[in-house]
């Protein structure tokens, strides 16, 4: 029961959002992909291929449960976290980067997720069921539709778009604080289950990749920010439900439960970053001289 009401709170908040992106879509957005290949090029493959690979090298240098290090390894390789663009609001991030890197997440997923699961089941002894048709399900079918239908409003309705976009946001809030109310009240208690160690290892992990990140973003800054929450976060319902298909006699909420504790290490583990763009914001806007004003 709770598990279905998880994943319902979170892929409705994911449909609130992207029908919400939608609305406020600026025409030639997704254009900027192909003005900047060098940009989201760096960005895939961070994202996809340096952060697993960070994964797999955290999960043997760190003595972690067998479980855990599986756990930690398939948040690793689940990118495309949608609300990364509702957290790239909040940073002063560029929210067309974030989307547009989500979108392009999204469609990869479909390729890398099952080809990374194939390639590290057998190290880790795990037989996870990943097939491309489960990952497009997951992403693609919650991503698009409510995309194109807000993009769609958004070009024949634009005053009704903008009415009903604060609307639609106002809805969004509400279920994404319910959202969160039941992941802490599943998760909560699990945290302390964790152990320090996984908790340290997926720190690390979460640290290292929302540094590269930063570095693939360069050079401006909103973009950096973009870059470092997309491979800093991972997305839950996608690893809930390899978990669910791969094993369907563990008990769903364990699974809801363990999952949903290590996107919270990782909402925490990104915190420092978050606080350091903050403070660089805050430096850069106290060192600008007003206009008009002469420099001491």
């Amino acid at each position: 029961m709770l598990k279905s009401i998880v994943l319902f709170a979170l892929s409705n908040v994911v449909t609130l959002f992207m029908f919400s992106a939608g609305l406020a879509r600026r025409p030639g957005a997704l254009r900027q992909v192909l003005q900047r290949p060098a940009l989201y090029g760096r960005a895939l493959a961070v994202v996809l291929v340096a952060v697993p690979l960070l994964g797999f090298a955290v999960v043997h240098l760190f003595p972690l449960p067998r479980v855990a290090a599986g756990a930690i390894l398939l948040t690793a390789i689940c990118p495309g976290a949608p609300l990364q663009v509702n957290q790239a609001k909040s940073l002063g991030a560029s929210v067309t980067t974030s989307l547009n890197l989500l979108l392009l997440l999204a469609v990869c997923a479909i390729v890398t997720v099952p080809l990374w699961v194939w390639a590290l089941e057998r190290p880790l002894g795990f037989e996870l069921q990943a097939g491309p048709g489960l990952v497009f399900r997951t992403l693609l079918v919650k991503l698009l539709p409510p995309l194109a239908v807000g993009m769609a409003v958004h070009h024949f309705f634009p005053r009704a778009a903008e009415v009903l976009g604060v609307w639609v946001n106002r809805l969004f809030t509400v279920l994404l604080l319910v959202a969160v109310v039941v992941i802490l009240f599943i998760a909560g208690p699990r945290l302390l289950d964790l152990g320090w160690v996984t908790v340290l290892a997926l720190g690390v992990l979460v640290a290292a990749g929302s540094l590269l990140g930063h570095w693939a973003g360069a050079p401006r800054e909103e973009d950096r920010k973009a870059m470092a929450l997309a491979a800093g976060m991972a997305h839950p319902v996608l690893a809930i439900t390899i978990i669910s298909q791969s094993y369907p006699r563990l008990r769903a909420l364990d699974v809801v439960a363990v999952v949903c504790a290590l996107i919270l290490v990782r909402v925490l583990a990104l915190m420092p970053y978050k606080l350091w763009m903050k403070r660089r914001s805050r430096t850069e806007r106290a060192g600008r001289v007003p206009p008009g004003s002469v420099p001491t």
